[in-house]
Parts: C-alpha cells; sequence; structure tokens
C-alpha cells in the first residue's frame, strides 16, 4: 500500500453506495411519473416507456406459481411489414410493469384510473422481437384481458 493512502472502510463504502442507489432510484420515479402523469399512451409508447395494443398470446405457470402472460402485437392494429414484431420500446427484463387494458382516447381519468386499478402489475420476465413475458403480481392470477397496454410502473402510479 502507498504511504498516506488510508484503508477504505467497508461499512462506509457500503452504505454510501446504497446511499447513492436510492437516490438514483428516487430521481428514475419522478421522472418517470412526471412522463406519465403528462403524456397520452400513444407519446409513452413513442418515448419508449410503454407498449400499446397487445393482447396476451400465451398464459403459463412461471417460478413460484406466479402467473406469467406473453404479449405479443395485436394482428388487428400492426403496422403493415412489422410482421408480429413489437415496436421500438426501453423495456428491459426486470423493470415493473402495469398491464392493463388500454382507454379509449375520448376516456375521463376517471375512467383510467378505473382500468388501472382493474390492471396487474408485473415484472418482465423475458423480451424478444415479437413478445414480452410479464409475471404477474400475487393475487392477480385470475386476471382477464381482452386488449391490454403495458408500460412501466413508477412508484405508486401507473401508466398504459
Amino acid at each position: 500500500m502507498a504511504p498516506g493512502i488510508e484503508p477504505l472502510d467497508v461499512p462506509t463504502f457500503a452504505s454510501t453506495q446504497l446511499a447513492l442507489l436510492d437516490q438514483e432510484l428516487q430521481t428514475e420515479i419522478s421522472e418517470t411519473s412526471t412522463l406519465i402523469s403528462n403524456h397520452s399512451p400513444t407519446g409513452l409508447q413513442r418515448a419508449g416507456l410503454a407498449l400499446t395494443n397487445l393482447v396476451v398470446s400465451a398464459q403459463r405457470t412461471g417460478f413460484g406459481g406466479r402467473t406469467v402472460f406473453e404479449l405479443s402485437p395485436d394482428a388487428a392494429t400492426a403496422r403493415a411489414g412489422a410482421e408480429g414484431e413489437l415496436p421500438e420500446h426501453g423495456l428491459r427484463t426486470g423493470d415493473i410493469v402495469l398491464v392493463a387494458e388500454q382507454p379509449a382516447g375520448s376516456a375521463k381519468k376517471r375512467e383510467i384510473k378505473e382500468l388501472e386499478k382493474k390492471g396487474a402489475r408485473g415484472v418482465v420476465t423475458k423480451v424478444s422481437r415479437g413478445w414480452i413475458g410479464v409475471a404477474l403480481d400475487e393475487g392477480k392470477d385470475e386476471v382477464a384481458f381482452s386488449g391490454e397496454g403495458l408500460g412501466r410502473q413508477a412508484g405508486g402510479r401507473s401508466n398504459v
């Protein structure tokens, strides 16, 4: 060890790192919450924070007995030449998401909140070109969706 350099105190280093990680998380939650509250589902999709017009293409039981949905683009709304691929997005494995029916463009805030409450929170388990896997939180095993939207969940606020 070089003269004049004190050894690193591991507990102090660890607590500093944890505090910095928490600060980063709170900043990200704040930024995402602001985006979610100020933009439509389509705007969020353009920003890479949401996927809309998805349908449940498969359902299975995953690790710990959780229900895992495989969500893929709805054929009725797919882009020409997209061949069942998801649009560009920023969702990654481990992201917390809300799977809920997409509100109509003319929906009022009260109607949107009701749809969000009927939705289910989950964690992205796998992302592929044509589908995205989401493991639903406990207690939401019997969820039925007709046309879903998918997006990141930020703190207590949800998006489509």
